[in-house]
């Protein structure tokens, strides 16, 4: 659903680049409008999913979010972008284990063959599996069966697959770690935050969904927790990452769509060829996709 009315709202950023060998890149989006996801039901009962990660392809918006029943459970739900009203889920609540019910999937995405979300306790520090999802678009999601690649001692709020290095980027709670693990779980490297970006260790990116985009990069979506930031700035920020050279290559910050007050980064984010999208409420309360167009 297209607001023409609302004009084109442009936000570009650029970061000057004190490394050598490693290009300083800008950045803009262009927002292009917006998708309303209407209510629906789970179990006989209208759906309360608090979001958290996104992924969109040319047909389907797949999201990742706690549903808000007694137990809470971790929901996998896949929405058909041409009709948004057939919606379809599949629980991915791992057993109890040491009495942490683990109800809080992440950011989450794609190797090309299947879905990687962590599923996490709703607290810090708490214990996370990582499940791998197939993807079969062309068959009912309630025919997946989904299976633990590994799990992890730590609240991991978000994944990223780099499918060029073979290797996962897994966001702890406020990343205060990146990790790095091959896809059988083994630890490559536990980057605390400070040295994320090697020349700007106040680096502060709470990300809330990030995807790889090409080999040891990073495209990542958040809150900006500064402990002290200009309150007139906005806390919505996207941002490129090179992981080899641990470097932010571009970075903006975002305000909120035209007509609302939306944080444009607080949950789901996802890109698709050049458009961006955001997924920053929770299904069930008018939850809507913002769409942008990135050019850089």
């Amino acid at each position: 659903m297209r607001h023409a009315a609302c004009g084109l709202v442009r936000v570009v950023a650029a970061l000057a680049s004190g490394c050598a060998g490693v290009k300083s890149e800008s950045l803009e989006l262009v927002y292009e409008g917006r998708q309303a996801i209407p209510n629906f039901v789970i179990d006989g009962k209208p759906a309360r999913i608090h979001t958290q990660g996104l992924y969109v392809t040319d047909a389907h918006y797949y999201v990742t979010g706690r549903l808000e029943t007694e137990p809470r459970e971790s929901v996998f739900l896949r929405i058909v972008r041409a009709d948004p009203t057939d919606v379809t889920h599949i629980k991915i609540t791992p057993p109890v284990v040491d009495q942490q019910r683990l109800d809080h999937p992440g950011g989450f995405d794609f190797d090309g063959r299947a879905f990687w979300v962590p599923v996490s306790g709703s607290r810090p520090h708490s214990r996370t599996q990582v499940v791998r999802i197939p993807a079969s678009p062309d068959k009912p999601l309630s025919a997946t069966t989904w299976t633990t690649a590994f799990t992890v001692d730590d609240h991991i709020g978000a994944l990223a697959y780099d499918r060029w290095r073979d290797r996962l980027y897994g966001a702890n709670w406020d990343t205060k770690i990146i990790y790095v693990w091959k896809p059988d779980g083994t630890l490559i490297e536990k980057i605390p935050r400070s040295a994320v970006v090697a020349d700007d260790p106040g680096w502060a990116l709470a990300i809330q969904d990030f995807k790889c985009i090409g080999p040891d990069r990073i495209f990542a979506g958040g809150v900006d927790k500064r402990p002290v930031r200009d309150p007139s700035q906005s806390r919505a920020i996207v941002e490129v990452l090179d992981m080899a050279h641990r470097r932010s290559v571009s970075k903006l910050r975002l305000n909120s769509p035209p007509g609302t007050d939306v944080r444009l980064t607080h949950e789901g984010l996802a890109r698709l060829g050049d458009t961006v999208f955001f997924l920053p409420g929770d299904l069930g309360n008018n939850a809507t996709v913002f769409r942008y167009r990135s050019r850089e």
